[in-house]
């Protein structure tokens, strides 16, 4: 269903290495290019600190679950 929403997102501009590990930076590329607000996920322990130089929110899959309700 996620998918449906998915738009592809160019890389312009490549700010590595902004973790210990590949796999993370391909993910705060894409988020950082693609002008995300978030990036939701449940390894939140890596990606926090290199998210906070881009004013990058990370939160869990439930956290984002319970912002969705209080929005309601």
């Amino acid at each position: 269903m996620l998918e449906a929403l998915a738009e592809p997102v160019l890389i312009v501009v490549r700010h590595a290495p902004l973790s210990q590990d590949a796999n993370d930076d391909m993910v705060l590329e894409v988020a950082i290019n693609g002008r995300a607000d978030a990036i939701v996920t449940n390894n939140t322990k890596h990606f926090r600190e290199p998210a906070k130089r881009f004013r990058l929110e990370v939160m869990t899959p439930a956290e984002l679950l319970n912002e969705f309700r209080q929005r309601r």
